[in-house]
């Protein structure tokens, strides 16, 4: 992984950006919004619900172990959003994928993950995906005490402490790895 200069990381050839921050729209537009921007842009986005998500590098590593089993030509599904889906979510199954970090009618935190080959597309893609939000903002991916507690129940985690939250999880993401 390498970090670009205006904030993008590079996995596997491709440029990622992860956008979040507190919902502005209602729950049931945004996937109807990024499919729309995915089309205008040829972009690949993924939306979240940032109070199950145990910071960016659990979404970075989703992307990574995405990208890397779709090279290898193994999928959960055929659609790289849903691929990316049940990787971040530690999940084979879709439905399940969708009920742990999906989007759903009480997200009111959003993280989305926007891939790209290009730059600039990327770029005019995550300006789009911003109206989806009432301002940008990372905190929403900070884990805290509260945030913990739902993430261990959402992951089947033991009671760990919250500095420790997202290291579990990215061994849960890596042993999905090792299950296929």
């Amino acid at each position: 992984m390498v970090w670009l200069h205006k904030g993008y990381m590079e996995i596997c050839g491709r440029k990622i950006s992860v956008v979040s921050g507190r919902l502005k729209v209602q729950p049931t537009e945004v996937i109807q919004t990024l499919l729309s921007v995915d089309s205008k842009y040829g972009t690949v986005s993924q939306a979240f619900d940032a109070d199950r998500i145990a910071g960016k590098n659990h979404l970075l590593h989703g992307v990574a172990l995405c990208l890397l089993s779709e090279e290898r030509g193994e999928r959960f599904a055929k659609d790289s959003r849903l691929n990316l889906l049940c990787w971040v979510a530690a999940e084979r199954q879709i439905e399940v994928a969708i009920k742990k970090v999906g989007v759903s009618s009480t997200t009111k935190n959003l993280a989305i993950v926007i891939m790209g080959r290009d730059e600039n597309l990327i770029t005019s893609a995550v300006e789009e995906t911003r109206k989806l939000l009432v301002d940008r903002d990372e905190t929403v991916l900070h884990v805290s005490d509260e945030k913990a507690r739902r993430i261990m129940k959402v992951f089947s985690l033991p009671p760990i402490a919250e500095k420790e939250i997202e290291k579990f999880v990215l061994e849960k993401i890596a042993l999905l790895e090792l299950a296929k």
